[in-house]
């Protein structure tokens, strides 16, 4: 990946340039010393003077207002412009100032529209930071400080605000009574800093000539080598997967994490300010030498299976069969804004269209019009895909035909991230836009209108990242979530109880097997492979069906780049992406199970005699709706499990119902058992499980329901707690004991009946 820049021949600003935004993917503003007001055609590199202003206004700072959702609102195109006299001015696209408003004593060094549009702040060289609504009305003076403000930068969610103070940075809550977070990050005067409104990471710059990459904690990340000259701008690219930095003569792209992908000396003087297009494909840069630096991103490259996809140019795409070393070369009209490879198709779009092109004939792509023009987000799954566009969201089939637009409560499109979607070929799963808690399961199977078909999993903390499993049937389907504390959870996404099983702590990074039900995830600073992570249920057998590596080779701070049939990708600290191949004969055996070839996965487990095949099977086959608990009792006999055999056995001798319920026990079903026995008339069974479990609160539950085995169940209760020498405090059960009247000889009768009647 690699920045190609374009630069006019002669510079069209007579002074230096200090400023400038995007007005759309193809147009760029631009302000600077010389007072004027430039449009740039991005295409053309053409521009077009839209205003002379003031000789009193020497602007400092350009936005434009963010389109939410897509839309302009009823104000249209409205552009922030800040100045050296301590005033900043709200005016429309074609330069008539609408605002003015005076903020500051002295310049104004830094001017933000909020990432919902809400509201704005301006930093000055007094040591203020003041938010303003979007008419100009102050709405507080959110910091007074004795440094000047060289930077600021709103929070993703607009909740908070980093800052410089001298050589430190400070996160700020817009909360009334909540202590800044303040730490040492530079050596020098910090000059810039960015906070991701994708990534939720914080970079910085300044005059010790270091570029750092901070966490929303103020954690380190990332440090810098030495540049030659100090760091004046920093942006992040709207997805959060890389930044820019401007020095002297000096343009870089990095990586989100830190280490740099692209390096360009453009003879421009120092770069002023940078700024991203919406797409995230373009940049823009204001020189000190009244230049206009324009830079595309080029050689964009995708990895699956035995291809390789890479932007050659802005309107070409290079694709390599590594197997038969041959190139393809993919021509567009427009320029390619998002790629994506995945199960036998390529799928890019254009700022107007979408091309899908099968593996098998790269010649005849399938191609339909965009409703919006812009596509944010761009999903696969083996059966269809996803794109999200500015105000709408579309399912497609690989034939380009709409299949849903799938809806779902706060569906605010613009405040989407890649982390907080996931889709598969029969389920969506989005993270909820307010509430960070929360996830929506939209079910895509259904006929039903996509409003309706939505449901809702409440989880205990904050949800950063989410993705669903991408085989067996939509019965099975499961949602893998990881929390702020870095913890990894697995919930069926169907299930009526919602339960989350918790997979491992200390995650930094997880990703789905593409095409087997297998987890790959870093821990800590080592690569671990769930096989069977349905197995979550047991930590002892879910050891066992695992795989950890452990190597000096992963370095510090690896992450999981792309989990792929049987090799994971890891992208290190470095940059560096390093393959790890793993035992085929996983995947293997699940693909045997997917296709209900029990005798083809026993020989396999026969034949190879691995430990972590066999508790695979053992617990897929408890899981199972066949019969096959013959297997899973050979299956746990192998790992040494004589406790399951034992238990195995004696299930093989009760009835149908009990044995299905037994074997869905034995593989961690609880609800599952509990439905089989509820189906099949036997509560008795049902209650007695969860009372051998402890969950006392669903045995009572479900005795009061079918008005059965109440006092049998308090019976239990009061023995139970006699023998811990404990005091009930449920109140539930206290109630109870009030009203009903326990005869311990009647209960152990009616207890001796149901045990005979099975």
């Amino acid at each position: 990946m690699k920045l190609k820049i374009t630069l006019a021949k002669e510079a069209v600003h007579k002074a230096a340039v200090t400023c400038v935004g995007w007005s759309s993917t193809e147009e760029v503003y631009t302000a600077g010393d010389d007072n004027q007001l430039l449009s740039w055609n991005v295409s053309s590199n053409e521009s077009t003077k839209i205003a002379q202003m003031g000789e009193e206004l020497l602007p400092t700072d350009l936005q434009f207002l963010p389109r939410i959702g897509g839309s302009l609102g009823k104000l249209g195109d409205l552009i922030l412009i800040t100045s050296a006299d301590g005033k900043f001015h709200v005016m429309n696209r074609s330069g008539r100032i609408e605002r003015s408003v005076e903020a500051h004593k002295g310049a104004i060094l830094v001017g933000q529209w909020s990432n919902d549009g809400a509201s704005l702040l301006t930093g000055g060289e007094d040591g203020f930071i003041k938010v303003w609504s979007r008419g100009g009305m102050l709405r507080s003076s959110v910091v007074s400080s004795e440094n000047s403000v060289y930077g600021a930068s709103w929070a993703p969610d607009s909740q908070a605000i980093v800052y410089t103070q001298g050589r430190l940075l400070v996160i700020k809550q817009l909360a009334p009574n909540t202590k800044p977070v303040k730490w040492k990050a530079h050596e020098g005067l910090i000059l810039c800093v960015s906070w991701g409104s994708s990534s939720e990471w914080i970079v910085s710059g300044g005059e010790d000539c270091k570029y750092r990459v901070w966490d929303g904690q103020g954690r380190p990340l990332y440090s810098s080598g030495l540049h030659d000259h100090p760091i004046s701008s920093i942006a992040w690219c709207p997805g959060g997967d890389l930044f820019a930095i401007g020095s002297y003569n000096t343009l870089r792209l990095c990586d989100h994490s830190g280490w740099s992908r692209s390096l360009e000396k453009p003879a421009t003087g120092s770069i002023y300010k940078l700024a991203w297009s919406s797409d995230g494909t373009q940049l823009a840069g204001a020189c000190a030498n009244g230049q206009v630096i324009f830079a595309h991103v080029v050689e964009r490259s995708i990895e699956y299976a035995n291809y390789t996809a890479t932007v050659s140019e802005r309107k070409t795409v290079t694709v390599h069969d590594v197997t038969t070393d041959t190139k393809e070369y993919l021509d567009v009209p427009e320029r390619v804004i998002q790629l994506s490879m995945r199960y036998s198709h390529l799928v890019l779009t254009t700022p107007k269209q979408c091309y899908i092109y099968n593996s098998s004939n790269w010649n005849t792509p399938t191609i339909f019009d965009l409703k919006d023009g812009s596509v944010i987000l761009l999903l696969q799954s083996e059966k269809n895909l996803l794109l999200v566009e500015r105000s709408s969201v579309g399912l497609y089939n690989y034939q380009g035909r709409l299949i849903a637009s799938p809806r779902w409560p706060n569906m605010r499109l613009e405040a989407l991230k890649v982390q907080h979607i996931s889709l598969s070929p029969d389920t969506l799963a989005v993270r909820d836009v307010s509430d960070p808690k929360t996830l929506h399961i939209i079910d895509l199977a259904s006929n039903r209108n996509m409003s309706e078909n939505v449901s809702t999993i409440q989880h205990a903390g904050f949800i950063i990242q989410l993705a669903l499993d991408q085989s067996g049937t939509a019965s099975e389907r499961r949602v893998a979530v990881m929390d702020k504390n870095r913890d990894l959870f697995m919930v069926e996404v169907r299930d009526g109880h919602k339960t989350f099983q918790k997979l491992g702590g200390q995650i930094q990074s997880f990703k789905w097997n593409s095409d087997e039900n297998m987890v790959a995830a870093v821990q800590d600073t080592r690569l671990i492979i769930w096989y069977c992570p349905s197995a979550c249920f047991d930590r002892d057998i879910l050891k066992l069906c695992s795989l950890q590596y452990d190597s000096h080779e992963l370095g510090r701070s690896p992450r999981i780049h792309d989990f792929v049939g049987n090799s994971v990708s890891i992208r290190r600290a470095d940059g560096s992406l390093l393959n790890v191949p793993i035992s085929p004969f996983p995947s293997l055996l699940h693909s045997y199970i997917q296709s209900n070839k029990w005798t083809d996965a026993l020989n396999l487990c026969r034949n190879i005699n691995e430990t972590s095949l066999w508790a695979c099977l053992a617990v897929l086959a408890t899981q199972s709706d066949t019969e096959a608990l013959e297997i899973a009792e050979e299956a746990y006999a192998a790992i040494n499990q004589y406790d399951k055999v034992l238990y195995i056995q004696h299930i093989k001798e009760l009835s149908r119902p009990l044995q299905l319920a037994g074997a869905a026990l034995l593989g961690g079903q609880i609800h599952h058992a509990e439905s089989v026995l509820l189906h099949n008339g036997m509560v008795y069974y049902a209650i007695l499980n969860h009372i051998k479990l402890h969950n006392w609160s669903r045995a009572l539950e479900l005795a009061v329901r079918h008005k059965t085995h109440i006092d049998t169940v308090l019976y239990l209760r009061q023995k139970y707690l006699s023998k811990l020498e404990k005091q009930e405090i449920n109140k539930d059960f206290i109630n109870l004991n009030k009203t009903i009247n326990i005869d311990e000889s009647k209960i152990l009768e009616r207890m001796e009946l149901e045990k005979r009647k099975h």
